[in-house]
């Protein structure tokens, strides 16, 4: 018997378009802090 039929609990999946979100905020996050590096190196050098 699994964990989840003793402790009586459902499955809970995550919408596809949830790691969607997830995904597409981390690779434009990660895009800021490059274009943010790049702007900070021309602005130093």
């Amino acid at each position: 018997m699994s964990d989840l039929e003793r402790t009586g609990q459902d499955e809970v999946k995550t919408p596809f378009t949830f790691k969607l979100m997830i995904v597409l905020a981390v690779l434009y996050l990660g895009w800021r802090f490059v274009q943010g590096v790049i702007w900070l190196a021309d602005w130093i050098f």
